[in-house]
């Protein structure tokens, strides 16, 4: 019996596979085919209990879920059929199949809000693995990073990958926010309120980061960000607009797309490597 997988592990395995049929000329790469790799995974492995069906259903506050049915010896996946954006719909699936190759022997049935879905971070969460492991499959960091630099990007280069690997533009912004080298903020705000906000790493280290879990954070009145417009390209922004103990000095760059079918803005910190955002206490 194989040791038990991990988010990075179990996606590897299956991007090996769809690696060599590729190669072969099976299929195009990109954009995974979650559907075809859901079928197959089970039967792959030698596990009994494969995924029989993936279907959609409209169930209120149900972004998508995993079911095992007894009559039926094995998974049924479903998604929300009001969902109309195909990279929300391919996450979504490949956050259940991750549910599927991490979770099975532990629970007989998973059903997950749009919240469970794109704010994976290192927690032993669930939904944190699941997300973390459709991130790790639709977007291999060995592909990912092709034509991407190792210092700040924009969103123009970030939705050039959202439409190279069928995701959502929020889904690549984080899937290269999480794996850089550079000192990076992404931003999902609501009514001039943060929902999220996932720091680099180093950005972590350098005290360029907001605690939305444990406060409310509101949108500076003075950034791109309040102003309401998309600014996709970015612009040059005093970093004390968001970081009131930043060198007077300190510069960063502020990008935003504004997603009015959901009523959600996009924003993107872009700061210098060195530049320490600690308040003097904490230096």
């Amino acid at each position: 019996m194989h040791a038990p997988f991990t988010p990075f592990t179990a996606a590897a395995k299956l991007s090996h596979w769809l690696d060599a049929a590729a190669r072969a000329g099976h299929f195009q790469r990109f954009p995974v085919n979650v559907d075809d790799v859901a079928a197959s995974v089970g039967p792959q492995l030698g596990w009994p209990d494969k995924i029989v069906e993936i279907g959609k259903a409209n169930i209120p506050g149900f972004e998508g879920g995993l079911f095992y049915v007894e009559e039926r010896q094995g998974w049924v996946m479903l998604y929300n059929e009001t969902i109309t954006s195909e990279g929300r719909i391919r996450f979504t699936k490949g956050h259940e199949l991750g549910h599927y190759m991490l979770h099975r022997g532990q629970q007989t049935e998973f059903r997950c809000t749009q919240g469970d879905m794109l704010h994976w971070s290192a927690d032993a969460d669930q939904e944190m693995q699941a997300d973390e492991f459709a991130s790790h499959l639709l977007m291999p960091l060995t592909h990912f990073r092709e034509g991407l630099g190792d210092g700040a990007v924009d969103f123009f280069q970030l939705g050039d990958k959202s439409a190279q690997f069928g995701v959502s533009l929020t889904a690549a912004a984080l899937r290269w926010v999480k794996s850089t080298s550079a000192s990076a903020l992404l931003i999902l705000s609501r009514d001039g309120f943060m929902n999220w906000a996932v720091p680099s790493d180093r950005a972590l280290k350098n005290g360029a980061y907001f605690k939305t879990k444990a406060t409310v954070c509101e949108i500076p009145a003075a950034s791109v960000t309040g102003s309401g417009v998309t600014e996709k390209r970015g612009q040059a922004v005093a970093a004390g607009v968001w970081f009131p103990h930043a060198d007077q000095a300190a510069i960063l760059k502020e990008m935003t797309v504004v997603c009015d079918n959901y009523g959600n803005t996009l924003t993107l910190l872009c700061l210098s490597l060195n530049d320490k955002m600690w308040p003097p206490w904490a230096a």
